[in-house]
C-alpha cells in the first residue's frame, strides 16, 4: 500500500513515521521548501506492544508536488483545517483512484468539501497522537493507540476497511464514530472553550495553575456545547460532552487540570504542544464556534468574556 500524507506537521510527521515503521510506503508532500531530511521524535508510545519511550529518527521520503504518473492507494489531509478545501483542490488532481481520508477538525459541514470530493472517496478522520516541537527542533510526541475514523452517507465501505486495515497494520485500534461530523463538531466545541481558556490565561501552564481560568474554560465549553446543539445535535449522547456538562464546574475545572499535571501525557505538553507551535490555529477554533453563536445571537457570557485577551496571544503570554 502506497500512502501519501499531504503535510509534514507534527499529525502528518507522527503517522507518517507510525505507518513507515510498520513498512508502509509513506511520501509527504509539502508547499514549503526548506525542510529538514530528517525529523527527531521523542515518542511516548502507548500502542500496546510498542516500547513506550522511544528516541527515533524519521527520514521522509518529502516531495514539493506529486506528478501524474505516482499512484497512491490512500491520502492523508493532515492540515489546519482551514486548509483542507485548498488542499483537495491543490493535490486531488494528480490523485485519482486513492481513498482520501480527511485528518482534519471540520466545523464548516461538508458542503464545500464536497464540491471538490467525492463522497464514494472519502472518510474523515481525527487523530488522537499529541505533541509539539521543542526549541531544539525535537518532536516531542504521545502516540495514542486509537485512531478516530467515520464514514459519511455516501462513503465506500471497502475504502473505509482498507484504511481500517491500513492502521491496524502499523498498531492502532479504530475508535469509529457512527457520526464522525457531529462528533467533529462536539470535538471543536470542546476545544473552543478549553484551549480558550488556555489562550486566555497566558498559556496550558498558566490555566491549570489557575482555579479561576478552569473554572471559565468549563462554562465556556458549555456555551460552545450549546451552540453545537443548536445546530440540531443531541450533545448529551457523546460522553464526553455529558460529563462537562453534568458535573459541578469546580469539579470539571480541578479534573482538566489534575488530567494535565498528574499525566505523563499532560506533562509533555507542558514541555511542548501543537498548542505552542500554532497559536493561530488554536485561536481559530475559538472564533470558530464565538462567531457561529453571535450570529446565532445565542447567549454566551464566559466564551465572550475571553475575547480582548485571546486576541491579544501570544502578548498575553506569561514571561515568568
Amino acid at each position: 500500500m502506497k500512502v501519501l500524507i499531504v503535510g509534514r506537521g507534527v499529525v502528518g510527521t507522527v503517522y507518517g513515521w507510525a505507518l513507515s515503521e510498520a513498512g508502509i510506503d509513506v511520501t509527504h508532500v509539502v508547499r514549503s521548501a526548506g525542510r529538514p531530511a530528517s525529523d527527531t521524535l521523542d515518542v511516548l508510545d502507548l500502542r500496546p506492544g510498542f516500547p513506550k519511550h522511544a528516541r527515533a529518527v524519521y527520514l521522509p521520503k518529502t516531495v514539493g508536488r506529486i506528478g501524474s504518473g505516482d499512484e497512491f492507494d490512500v491520502v492523508i489531509v493532515a492540515t489546519k483545517h482551514y486548509q483542507a478545501v485548498e488542499a483537495l483542490r491543490q493535490y486531488l488532481p494528480d490523485a485519482r483512484g486513492a481513498t482520501i481520508l480527511l485528518f482534519t477538525a471540520n466545523w464548516e459541514g461538508t458542503e464545500e468539501i464536497d464540491r471538490v470530493l467525492l463522497r464514494s472517496s472519502a472518510l474523515w478522520g481525527y487523530a488522537k497522537a499529541s505533541g509539539g516541537v521543542n526549541a531544539q527542533g525535537v518532536h516531542v510526541v504521545t502516540v495514542d493507540p486509537a485512531v478516530r475514523l467515520g464514514m459519511l452517507e455516501g462513503s465506500d465501505p471497502a475504502r473505509f476497511k482498507a484504511v481500517e486495515e491500513l492502521f491496524r497494520r502499523a498498531g492502532f485500534s479504530l475508535d469509529v464514530k457512527s457520526n464522525i461530523i457531529e462528533w467533529l463538531w462536539v470535538h471543536h466545541a470542546i476545544n473552543a472553550g478549553g484551549i480558550g481558556a488556555c489562550l486566555w490565561a497566558g498559556g496550558i501552564a498558566e490555566a491549570t495553575r489557575s482555579p479561576r481560568a478552569m473554572r471559565l474554560g468549563v462554562r465556556a465549553v458549555r456555551e460552545a456545547l450549546d451552540v453545537v446543539a443548536s445546530r440540531g445535535v443531541n450533545v448529551e449522547a457523546y460522553p464526553e460532552a455529558r460529563s462537562i456538562k453534568g458535573m459541578p464546574v469546580w469539579m470539571a475545572g480541578f479534573a482538566g487540570g489534575i488530567g494535565v499535571r498528574l499525566t505523563e501525557k499532560g506533562r509533555r505538553l507542558l514541555r511542548t504542544s501543537h498548542f505552542g507551535n500554532s497559536s493561530e490555529e488554536m485561536k481559530r477554533f475559538y472564533f470558530d464556534v464565538l462567531n457561529t453563536g453571535e450570529r446565532l445571537g445565542l447567549p454566551m457570557p464566559h466564551l465572550s468574556a475571553m475575547r480582548t485577551r485571546i486576541e491579544a496571544y501570544p502578548e498575553n503570554r506569561s514571561r515568568e
